[in-house]
C-alpha cells in the first residue's frame, strides 16, 4: 500500500511549489518571469505523470475531478507546448492546483487510515 501513495505525496509537493510561486507572485510577474514559466510546466508534468500512477478506483471516488484533462495537460506541455499560455498555467496555479489539493489530502486520509 505505502509503495501506491507516493504518486500522492508527489503530487502534493509539486502542487505545494506551485503554490510558492502564486504566493510571491502576480499573474504580471509570473508572465515576465520564464524561470517561473518553466519551472510551472515542469511541476504540472510531474502532476500529470503522478496522476497516471493512481489507481484507477481511488480516481473513480473522485469524479468531479477533470483526471483526464490533469493527464492530458502533461501531454500538452511536452508535445505541444507552444499551445499552452501562460493564462492556462497560472489557471492551474491560482485554481486548479487548490482544488486537486483538496482532493489528494482527502484521497491520502482514506488511505492512511486503512
Amino acid at each position: 500500500m505505502k509503495d501506491v501513495l507516493i504518486p500522492l505525496h508527489d503530487i502534493l509537493s509539486e502542487i505545494e511549489f506551485l503554490h510558492s510561486i502564486r504566493d510571491r507572485s502576480t499573474f504580471e510577474q509570473f508572465k515576465a518571469s520564464s524561470s517561473d514559466l518553466r519551472a510551472a510546466a515542469y511541476s504540472v508534468m510531474v502532476i500529470s505523470e503522478a496522476v497516471r500512477r493512481i489507481p484507477e478506483d481511488w480516481l473513480a471516488e473522485y469524479p468531479a475531478t477533470p483526471w483526464h484533462a490533469i493527464r492530458s495537460i502533461g501531454n500538452k506541455l511536452r508535445h505541444e507546448y507552444q499551445r499552452v499560455s501562460e493564462a492556462i498555467l497560472w489557471g492551474i496555479i491560482a485554481d486548479s492546483a487548490v482544488e486537486l489539493e483538496v482532493t489528494l489530502r482527502d484521497m491520502l486520509g482514506k488511505r492512511a487510515r486503512t
